[in-house]
């Protein structure tokens, strides 16, 4: 992941990444999930703090062996998406606000950013 796309991606600063926007990025980059934070973190984005705590996750749901989402990316720009993530992500909107963006009710939408229960791909 280019240095130049990942800052555009993600901005300088984080303090945190969703789950979801990690698996659209993941679509788009074709990258895994583990791989983009351990550059987000390379380039001093998120804390080694941070990526810690996101990998404990990664252990915990198994998904160091087989993440959720598509392996390749996809040929659907996920740029809307990704910005009400990362949105929420830094608290600038709360979930409700989010699933209202996204047009969806807000279990669905809590669904989808868990990422549980099979691709939980944002369809619209």
């Amino acid at each position: 992941m280019p240095r130049a796309s990942a800052l555009q991606e993600l901005g300088e600063r984080r303090n945190a990444i969703e789950l979801k926007e990690l698996g659209l990025l993941k679509e788009e980059f074709g990258l895994s999930m583990a791989a983009i934070l351990y550059r987000a973190r390379d380039l001093g984005v998120i804390s080694p703090a941070y990526l810690e705590e996101r990998l404990k996750l990664f252990r915990f749901k198994g998904w160091f062996r087989s993440e959720p989402g598509q392996s390749y990316p996809a040929e659907k720009a996920h740029v809307f998406e990704q910005l009400v993530f990362h949105a929420l992500a830094e608290d600038y909107i709360g979930e409700s606000k989010a699933a209202e963006l996204m047009s969806m009710p807000l279990q669905q939408f809590r669904r989808i950013r868990s990422m549980e229960g099979g691709d939980a791909a944002v369809d619209q």
